[in-house]
């Protein structure tokens, strides 16, 4: 049998993955904060985006099972994607679970959130597309 190859990993495969790793962090559905509030049995997200969820744990299949004690211990992933919770060894993806109880629409609502944000490399982006004449105008049907 063959010995397994490990991949090559240099000095630029590391800093593609910590672009990739930022590209997450700045997500709109990444996670800021999350927390379990044992009195309503809701988990709470605050996101990337400014939008605060609250998601009943009794509908989340990987937690329902756990008394409110073991879930209280809730992390955030370093890469904002996802929710840990060691003591149980339960992890789950943050973006999986809002489409999970939202849908796809909701997720693409929320990315729109974060896309509407201005910030100085799109302003700068937006006055050089305008000095180039700006968007292409749509034509009429029969033109």
């Amino acid at each position: 049998m063959a010995k397994p190859s490990i991949a090559p990993y240099g000095k630029t495969e590391h800093q593609n993955a910590i672009a990739r790793g930022k590209q997450l962090q700045a997500s709109p559905t990444a996670v800021l904060r999350a927390r379990f509030n044992s009195n309503s049995e809701l988990l709470l997200l605050d996101l990337q985006n400014g939008a605060r969820v609250e998601l009943p744990v009794k509908d989340i299949r990987e937690l329902r099972d756990y008394s409110a004690s073991q879930l209280g211990d809730v992390e955030v992933s370093p890469g904002r994607d996802g929710l840990l919770w060691r003591a149980i060894d339960v992890g789950i993806s943050a973006p999986g679970l809002l489409t999970d109880f939202f849908g796809s629409a909701v997720r693409a609502h929320l990315g729109g959130i974060g896309g509407r944000r201005s910030t100085k490399v799109k302003s700068i982006a937006a006055c050089a597309n305008g000095i180039k004449g700006g968007r292409p105008r749509v034509k009429a049907r029969g033109d």
